[in-house]
């Protein structure tokens, strides 16, 4: 039990121990954290992109798609975390083995701090755009990442009780804002026949738009029992999941296609601009960016205080903070987006992994605590399904071999036989399935 008489305790977020059911929280304001991703810069991005690229009607099949196959595949792994009351990191330590899950922990953590550092980058950007505008001056950009940072940071430290009281806050501002831009743009929409002759000049397919959508979002659901673990019941992770992944993010993608389409442009502050939000485009930016690598930063910590459990929290999210902030000064935001894109295809076998591990060979048998110093370190079941996994989403992705024309969902296709076979035959073989 933590000592709430200590700073420690006092910033017990139970990183490595289960969350006791008087902490827990209803489905809604769950679903507000993830639900405060979807206004982030990258998701203004991907409405815009797909909008142009497929046209209004098209897209917006492909939002819907995509969310549903993200809610269904979220609502899952939250009934995971919401039935353990374990984050994702330490799920991960029974399933892949402990230094298994240290190498999927870490590869996890690479990922969001480099989100973390590109919305950093995106965050000042528009802080500087905004001062100049406002008082024809700003300082650096590195002395803006540092301040953001800081803020964050501090933000970050508070839990996840201070997440979601934030999330709760910006949330339906951020909703007002798109709403908004969303009423600005009815009046500027194109001719039909325009839509029609971009959609049909386009060299982005239906399946890549469903692709993009599910990989926006396909990390958060595979971390999605950092926040279910906080879940009442399984109906609060079902609702922590069709909110944000079917609902929030399908009014922000299509109002950014409506917007984008009818400005012809896909700069997400030239849109806003040109709509005539003002200093509202700019607040809606700087809040996305906010809410976004509060989260980014808060599962970053979560994985490494899973990887070194007796590092406290709060103090390792500072660290986090600090490598978090280096990496927004390296000015990533070009060259490394495309990177952290390619790791959703990592990613996606992990979350099938677990899921198959906990309803099927388990048949939810809860992970003990108690019973972790007897896992070995390596699950080898796990690690070749995941292996296959990801080949068959880089396959995929080259056009090789193809199931449903979406990589993430060819990899969980591939995955999940892999891994229930690879198991079964370990156990009739007699081979240590663990090493």
């Amino acid at each position: 039990m933590p000592d709430h008489t200590s700073l420690d305790g006092l910033l017990e977020d139970y990183a490595t121990t289960p969350v006791p059911e008087s902490k827990t929280h209803n489905g809604w304001s769950i679903g507000m954290v993830n639900g405060g991703l979807a206004f982030a810069v990258p998701g203004l991005i991907t409405g815009l992109e797909i909008g142009s690229a497929l046209g209004l009607e098209q897209s917006i099949y492909a939002f819907l798609l995509g969310g549903l196959i993200l809610s269904i595949l979220g609502t899952i792994t939250g009934i995971v975390g919401m039935k353990n009351r374990l984050s994702s990191c330490m799920t991960m330590k029974f399933v892949f083995g402990l230094q298994g899950a240290n190498i999927v922990s870490l590869a996890f953590v690479i990922s969001l701090l480099g989100w973390y550092g590109v919305n950093i980058n995106l965050f000042s950007d528009v802080t500087e755009q905004l001062l100049l505008q406002l008082f024809q001056a700003s300082p650096s950009i590195w002395v803006i990442d540092v301040v953001s940072s800081f803020f964050i940071t501090i933000t970050t430290i508070w839990g996840f009780k201070i997440i979601e009281r934030v999330s709760s806050l910006f949330v339906p501002i951020l909703f007002m804002l798109v709403a908004y831009m969303l009423y600005k743009s009815i009046g500027f929409v194109t001719d039909p026949s325009d839509v029609a002759a971009e959609f049909t000049a386009s060299s982005f397919t239906f399946g890549e738009a469903v692709s993009a959508v599910v990989g926006s979002f396909i990390v958060s659901v595979v971390l999605m029992p950092d926040f279910s673990r906080f879940a009442a019941k399984p109906k609060d992770a079902a609702i922590a999941s069709f909110l944000p992944f079917l609902g929030i993010s399908n009014f922000v993608y299509i109002a950014a296609a409506m917007a984008g389409l009818a400005v012809k442009n896909s700069d997400v502050l030239a849109v806003m601009l040109t709509l005539g939000l003002g200093v509202s485009a700019f607040l809606l930016l700087i809040a996305s960016s906010w809410v976004t690598n509060v989260v980014n930063l808060y599962s970053a910590a979560l994985g490494f205080n899973a990887i070194k459990p007796t590092w406290h929290e709060w103090k390792i999210i500072i660290g986090c903070g600090i490598l978090g902030a280096f990496m927004a000064s390296l000015n990533l935001l070009d060259s490394f987006t495309h990177f952290i894109f390619s790791l959703s295809i990592i990613f996606s076998p992990v979350a099938s992994i677990y899921t198959v591990d906990f309803f099927i060979i388990r048949r939810q048998r809860r992970y003990n605590i108690s019973e972790l110093p007897q896992v070995n370190a390596f699950n080898i079941p796990a690690i070749i399904a995941w292996g296959c996994g990801i080949s068959a989403s880089l396959m995929a992705n080259q056009g090789w071999f193809t199931l449903t024309s979406i990589e993430v969902c060819d990899a969980m296709l591939v995955t999940v036989p892999v891994y229930f076979l690879a198991h079964k035959w370990a156990m009739r073989s007699n081979t240590p399935i663990s090493q």
